[in-house]
């Protein structure tokens, strides 16, 4: 993938009325501060993915049509990892990774996303269904003071069960999503996350010395 500026490329989904007969999915997508809409459960788990990898910086449904084969192919997302970045489609089928040219005149990889790759992330996928929703309901009422107080007290590597107690009387709510939006932005680090459910166990380590 070449580098590219910092600045996103696509902000906003092109019009698209989608496949006949496909169901709409609709969420609040913390990480871009917008609403997606979203067509397929397969599309709706990629997107679950890109929330939850803190080096997806950006990203975007349906950016743009790509001109291929003589014809007009729509990527599901754009991605943008740090200056890197690629479209991505989603296949049932194996194909390789090429780069094929956009109408903007500059080349972008194209990159297939194997369905299948995703049943080893599948405990974490599940687990940021569950996460996600607190970011997007209770994000606005945390402060950057409780922010702060949750980052320090991860230093040790607490459970997060530990911490709700810890900070009792505080709303126990707000102490979880403040816990989960410093997962969401790459702060703190919870290694069984991959392997397990998230509940009350499940341990987070602050990301600073």
């Amino acid at each position: 993938m070449a580098p590219t500026s910092s600045k996103p490329r696509f902000t906003q989904a092109i019009a698209s009325a989608g496949p006949n007969d496909a169901a709409r999915y609709e969420f609040w997508a913390p990480k871009i501060g917008r609403r997606v809409t979203l067509f397929t459960p397969l599309q709706v788990r990629i997107w679950t993915l890109l929330e939850g990898t803190p080096r997806v910086t950006a990203y975007c449904e349906r950016p743009a049509y790509w001109q291929h084969d003589g014809g007009k192919l729509l990527p599901d997302f754009w991605v943008k990892a740090g200056r890197r970045e690629a479209c991505w489609i989603i296949t049932s089928d194996s194909q390789p990774e090429g780069t094929e040219t956009l109408s903007l005149s500059e080349e972008i990889e194209m990159r297939y996303i194997d369905v299948r790759s995703l049943a080893s992330r599948s405990v974490w996928i599940e687990n940021w269904i569950r996460i996600l929703p607190y970011l997007s309901a209770n994000a606005r009422f945390v402060s950057d003071r409780l922010m702060r107080d949750m980052e320090q007290a991860s230093s040790s590597g607490p459970t997060l069960g530990e911490i709700e107690r810890d900070f009792q009387p505080h709303d126990i709510v707000l102490v979880r999503t403040a816990v989960l939006m410093l997962l969401h932005q790459g702060r703190v680090k919870p290694p069984a996350l991959r392997e397990r459910a998230l509940d009350s166990r499940t341990v987070f380590r602050s990301l600073r010395p």
